[in-house]
């Protein structure tokens, strides 16, 4: 049987005519572009100013071929669309409403020849923009109601482009992934951490951990509202509805090959962060914290170094372990053979360590 479409070869864009009606099927609409399945490998396109009446995806109408665009064909309606009647309309329909008179409450409109109205709060416009702005355009708008008696459409553009926002948001989380790097402005600061505001209405979650390397007690500390800041995506939850980001993760970690900065029983000094009741945090580098467990501590009898150490007190420890890729240190106030380190014994083991380099043979 002979295939009755037409040879797109060797044609030239816009270049095929043709009389014949194609009965196709609607399968995408977006922006203005209308998207049509006329057969198997067979689709093409028309603008969304030629439907009176938005069309839903699974609608039918014939169309003729007007040429070939990037590979779709260009369509026209079979014939001019009539105007809308009231059998069409139904709340949840989407029409083309062309507003006419503003009002103090809203705008008059008309869908072909039917009369309808939109309230001003329906408009999507800020609250200080008078509704008179939209006079003279035609506007994509979903009816809220059908008042058959008083031959009344009420319809609603607002609710249209909170659609579009939420399906450019639905595109936009789709082509997010973890690894990514995206860029945004820091919307609020909260005790929990920052929130990043990108893309087309996306806003993703620094965690307070994930802001610096060194410890933050504060996100207002290092962040301003407004700033611009690159950030990395760590986890995508609930669908896109959280997304989790990393500001630190663009930075170059302080813990990679700290094994060649620091080693196993070195002994080093550093500055009291943290008094908890298992053990005490000291930083020993910029970003670099380590745990001085209470087993590695003589406590004199107490329950914990509360009584002993406060933050930000200067004190010498031992390196016990280093874990890069889970980035922990664990540190000693012991010596290996368990006795107590002295305070200074850090800048002791320094100058001998310097002086024992500086004896060596050249």
């Amino acid at each position: 049987m002979r295939d009755s479409r037409p040879d797109p070869a060797g044609e030239k864009d816009h270049g095929t005519h043709t009389l014949k009606v194609w009965k196709g099927t609607v399968v995408g609409v977006y922006g203005d572009d209308v998207f049509v399945e006329l057969g198997a490998r067979m689709q093409g396109v028309l603008s969304l100013r030629k439907f009176e009446l938005v069309p839903r995806i699974g609608d039918t109408f014939e169309f003729t071929l007007r040429g070939r665009e990037d590979g779709l064909w260009a369509l026209e309606r079979r014939e001019q669309p009539t105007l809308a009647t009231w059998e069409a309309m139904e709340p949840g329909a989407l029409v083309h409403a062309r507003a006419t008179h503003a009002l103090p409450e809203g705008l008059e409109c008309k869908i072909g020849d039917l009369h309808a109205f939109m309230p001003k709060s329906h408009t999507g416009l800020p609250r200080e923009t008078k509704p008179g702005v939209l006079v003279g355009k035609t506007l994509t708008c979903e009816v809220l109601e059908v008042d058959r008696e008083r031959q009344r459409v009420i319809v609603s553009r607002k609710l249209v482009l909170q659609r579009e926002r939420d399906d450019d948001r639905a595109r936009d989380v789709g082509n997010l992934y973890v690894g990514q790097a995206i860029e945004g402005r820091v919307s609020r600061l909260e005790p929990c951490g920052a929130f990043i505001a990108f893309g087309r209405g996306l806003e993703g979650m620094v965690h307070i951990s994930n802001v610096a390397y060194e410890r933050v007690e504060h996100p207002s500390a290092v962040l301003k509202v407004g700033e611009l800041v690159r950030a990395k995506v760590l986890a995508l939850k609930a669908g896109g509805r959280r997304i989790a980001l990393g500001l630190k993760q663009l930075q170059p970690s302080p813990w990679e090959r700290l094994g060649e900065r620091l080693s196993i029983n070195r002994i080093v000094e550093g500055t009291v962060k943290r008094v908890m009741p298992f053990g005490v945090f000291i930083a020993v580098l910029p970003g670099i914290e380590g745990l001085v467990h209470n087993s590695q501590a003589e406590l004199r009898g107490e329950r914990d170094l509360s009584t002993r150490l406060q933050p930000g007190e200067r004190l010498s420890v031992r390196v016990v372990s280093i874990d890069e890729p889970g980035e922990r240190l664990a540190l000693s106030m012991l010596h290996v053979d368990g006795r107590p380190l002295g305070t200074f014994e850090a800048e002791a083991h320094a100058a001998f360590e310097s002086l024992r380099l500086s004896a060596r043979p050249a």
